[in-house]
């Protein structure tokens, strides 16, 4: 398995570093979208549909043709998607392997992601849990509130440099200790520690070009350079062993994904059963009861994102007790939840769902839904287009996409937010984003991990609609955890 993510490795970084072909043409143009009369047919066939039951008898699904001379007026719903698979069942035989994720006890295999990239090593820090990255990574005991360095060299074995008060949260830890007892010994100490070294990689971006991988101090970037040190970005190590899921970690994501539905179908319903029968519910009760359901059920998450009415057009809104809205008859509604398995090996899945407390959807709300949902498939398509072709896709491509198709629709002033984000362990995870928007993120969509799809339109004053997916990039493309929805769910049925 080690010489497989070895060769999987060094193949991609050939594949990333060589100049990428020219992309392919923007998705579809064409006035802004009129409602669907129908759903697309898609597989699972019932567009509720949950994904695959892990526990059924596995069934191997047929896989998507990608056609990327798609008609500029035919719907880019029919074009390929990835249906939910079954977690469980074996790769077929001629699939090609991803690598497992690498840990930082595999040091042969974190050795090898070294020479790939012609680094001296990796030089983990953190301070006071100022890097979650090198925190999750490295996992020492407790919480240690002094700076410690963890480095991993190209060859040799890993040396830990803590403070002498907190030796014992890193006792675990294979290689060398030193310690350091003030300021005075701290310099001294990096440079034995940084002895000989020509290059290393930190959690470091230049110009801060990549927020979620940016966590080292210029200070400390300071004390590196001082040391005779080139710096560079650890986001491609970052992505080989914490962003990749890993089997177990496949498996949890689709657990997480059981509950997910599970919740999003229990919130609704309780919407609608207190309108129906003339009794008042907000937004913040909706939430509460979501986040009860989460804790029984063994989730871990941040509070769901429960609007109504005129909130909808608020991206980043999120009730608080002190702050929440009645549910009326007649509201839009967004319900995004986000959980985990609330374990270490937990990973996260999400899903944003619009609903309309009414028997009928308005045709503004839906006309603006359909558009959204066309977007979402056009990342998917442009996803599934580059994983038959073996050709490497970036986040900003692919954000790029749904933008454009926005801008053909005369959309393009109601978005507020990128296409998507990476998760793994944590929600935003650290792999590459899908982000042309917020930042520009040149980093390539790697095999074995996951992210989300979801791009939303916001009218400022009226209401918003997203359409978000969990998505797991296979070496044959995108898998489609969380049921997509295509239609705007009317609740008072």
């Amino acid at each position: 398995m080690k010489l497989l993510a070895l060769a999987f490795v060094v193949s991609l970084c050939a594949v990333a570093q060589a100049q990428p072909a020219p992309a392919p043409a923007g998705p579809p143009a064409g006035p802004a979208p009129a409602p669907k009369k129908a759903p697309v047919p898609k597989a699972p066939p019932k567009k509720d549909a949950a994904p695959v039951d892990p526990y059924a008898e596995p069934k191997t699904p047929a896989p998507p043709k990608a056609d990327p001379k798609v008609d500029a007026k035919a719907d880019p719903k029919a074009g390929p998607k990835a249906a939910p698979v079954d977690p469980y069942s074996a790769a077929p035989n001629d699939a090609p392997g991803i690598p497992s994720r690498v840990g930082l006890s595999d040091l042969t295999a974190v050795q090898g992601l070294l020479a790939v990239q012609r680094l001296d090593g990796w030089l983990l820090y953190d301070r006071d849990g100022s890097n979650p990255i090198a925190v999750r990574l490295v996992a020492p005991d407790g919480h240690p509130q002094r700076a410690w360095f963890y480095m991993i060299p190209a060859r040799g074995e890993p040396v830990a440099l803590v403070h002498v008060s907190e030796q014992r949260l890193f006792d675990k830890l294979p290689g060398k200790k030193l310690t350091y007892l003030g300021y005075r010994d701290l310099g001294k100490q990096v440079a034995a520690l940084l002895k000989g070294v020509k290059s290393i990689a930190i959690e470091y971006s230049a110009k801060a070009a990549v927020p979620n991988i940016s966590r080292v101090d210029a200070g400390t970037v300071e004390l590196i350079r001082a040391a005779g040190v080139a710096v560079r970005s650890s986001d491609t190590l970052v992505q080989y062993t914490k962003a990749i899921w890993g089997d177990a970690g496949r498996t949890a994501h689709y657990v997480a994904v059981h509950h997910l539905v599970e919740l999003r179908k229990d919130a609704l319903a309780f919407v609608a059963q207190r309108l129906m029968a003339h009794q008042p519910v907000t937004e913040y009760e909706v939430q509460q009861r979501v986040m009860h359901g989460m804790m029984v059920r063994g989730l871990a998450g941040p509070p769901p994102v429960v609007a109504a009415g005129v909130n909808t057009a608020d991206p980043y809104y999120v009730p608080t007790a002190a702050k929440t809205a009645p549910i009326n008859a007649g509201d839009v509604i967004v319900l995004g939840i986000a959980v985990k398995v609330d374990k270490p090996e937990g990973i996260y899945a999400a899903q944003t769902w619009v609903a309309v407390a009414d028997r009928t959807v308005p045709e503004s709300i839906a006309k603006a839904f359909n558009t959204v949902s066309l977007a979402r498939d056009q990342a998917l398509v442009l996803i599934t287009d580059r994983a038959h072709k073996q050709r490497p896709v970036t986040g900003a491509e692919v954000d790029d996409a749904t933008r454009a198709f926005f801008k053909k629709a005369s959309v393009n002033e109601q978005v507020m937010h990128r296409t998507g984000h990476s998760m793994d362990n944590d929600l935003q995870g650290g792999g590459a984003d899908l982000d042309d928007f917020e930042v520009k993120d040149t980093r390539i969509l790697t095999p074995g991990t996951g992210f989300t799809v979801g791009p939303g339109l916001y009218f400022p004053g009226q209401f918003g609609v997203r359409s978000e997916v969990s998505v797991y990039l296979s070496p044959g493309g995108p898998e489609v955890t969380t049921p997509a929805q295509d239609d705007v769910e009317a609740l008072l049925k």
